[in-house]
């Protein structure tokens, strides 16, 4: 079974008899609040947005969101198979909300890959302050992204380049946007990461060693700040969400 089919499938087994109270679409994150008190994020792609006026509502008579407040946690976590970005952001963020529990670790994520210096490591999704921990260790860095700037890989490279990493670390996005399954296939390393507020901190689904992810610790006050375009830096540093790492 597919990875995401399976995440899917995890969260619908916790979701029963919970509501989605509240969500917030953010300029750089989207969020969900729970009728258990719970919170998650997730990272809104809004590259893959149309830049229309209405991104988020329905063709069917009237006017209607795609997902509404008062909603069925189950009717958004099957929004993970829409094609349109925000509902899948959406999806992911009631998925986190539901499996982000638990005990986890702290501290540096780059610590629990083990890379030596020299090593090359592979960087799905541009993280600048990762790329300079990496480079100051004395590692080659190869950073693919979708929209790639000078000096780095399109994502097409992915499958010409990313074979030769010895490390591979890959954004959370990757999972808003179903590029993940792919990325994995062309990974050669057992020393994988998926990093970012996106991440479902799950274990028996992605064939990863470490998965550094968000644990929502306001929801109520995430919902109001994402509304005011907080992003990751953020909800970090005025502790809406801890970062933490789930070791596997």
């Amino acid at each position: 079974m597919k990875v995401l089919k399976k995440l899917v499938q995890k969260a619908l087994e916790k979701s029963k008899d919970i509501v989605v109270e509240d969500f917030v679409v953010g300029l750089g994150l989207v969020g969900v609040k729970l009728s258990d008190g719970s919170g998650g994020v997730a990272y809104n792609l809004r590259s893959d947005l149309l830049g229309q006026c209405e991104e988020f509502s329905t063709k069917d008579g009237g006017y209607k969101l795609i997902l509404e407040p008062g909603m069925k946690a189950e009717e958004f976590i099957n929004a993970f198979s829409n094609p349109n970005p925000i509902a899948r952001a959406l999806s992911l963020a009631t998925m986190n909300a539901l499996l982000n529990r638990g005990t986890f670790k702290k501290g540096d994520l780059l610590e629990y890959l083990e890379i030596k210096p020299g090593e090359r490591v592979g960087m799905i999704g541009e993280i600048g302050p990762m790329i300079m921990s990496l480079m100051e260790n004395g590692n080659e860095v190869l950073v693919f992204e979708r929209n790639p700037k000078r000096g780095i890989f399109p994502d097409w490279a992915i499958m010409s380049h990313l074979e030769s990493c010895d490390v591979v670390i890959i954004s959370a996005s990757s999972i808003v946007n179903w590029t993940i399954e792919w990325i994995l296939d062309y990974v050669s390393t057992s020393r994988v990461a998926i990093v970012g507020p996106s991440a479902p901190l799950v274990e028996d689904i992605f064939p990863v060693k470490v998965i550094g992810g968000a644990v929502v610790l306001d929801p109520d006050r995430m919902i109001k700040e994402l509304s005011r375009a907080y992003g990751t830096t953020g909800v970090y540093r005025t502790k809406l969400a801890e970062k933490v790492n789930l070791v596997l």
